[in-house]
């Protein structure tokens, strides 16, 4: 009853938990590549971020795509450094970029490694809170439709359907074990 709920919630945390891990276990391998590129080379695109508005960026790596938007891992020279930063690019037409802008300047950082480490880390946070979500959802819904009564196990459940991990148990659900002491 309540999983139709929160299925499609549930769908988008287990795909963006995905990419996530992809990321950070392929952080190495792109900070590797992306600081290697220089920019005047790259056939890629060049954008400007909204919060930024004295530079150009070049798109270095596309991080995720979604239909709504996408997170690109860019550089520019900054002298005879390189700067690196995070960019959520918004579908023009949508009423977001309508108001916001096209672009938003996530993080930025001299390390490409270390600015891909804290982007996990920033977006991890941001996952665990739309479990948080996901769960008020759950308990809002299942106490409106049966007030009074304990629905901790579901809500338990279906976080657990996050990532597709099994439910925890707690102390008092854990099956009771036998222990033999020898003296």
């Amino acid at each position: 009853m309540a999983v139709p709920i929160v299925a499609e919630p549930v769908r988008l945390f287990n795909e963006r938990a995905k990419t996530l891990m992809e990321i950070e276990n392929q952080s190495a391998k792109i900070a590797e590549q992306v600081a290697s590129q220089s920019p005047h080379g790259l056939p890629s695109l060049a954008i400007t971020a909204r919060g930024m508005p004295e530079g150009t960026w070049h798109v270095n790596q596309t991080l995720f795509k979604s239909p709504r938007s996408e997170v690109l891992l860019c550089s520019r020279d900054i002298g005879e450094k390189k700067q690196f930063g995070v960019v959520e690019k918004f579908d023009p037409n949508s009423p977001y970029a309508r108001v916001h802008g096209e672009t938003d300047l996530q993080m930025t950082g001299n390390n490409v490694f270390v600015l891909l480490q804290n982007y996990v880390e920033s977006e991890r946070g941001v996952l665990q809170l739309f479990r948080k979500d996901i769960e008020a959802t759950v308990e809002e819904n299942l106490s409106e439709r049966f007030p009074g009564q304990n629905h901790s196990r579901v809500v338990r459940a279906i976080s657990a359907r996050c990532e597709n991990q099994a439910p925890a148990e707690t102390e008092k659900e854990k099956p009771a074990r036998s222990v033999k002491i020898r003296m």
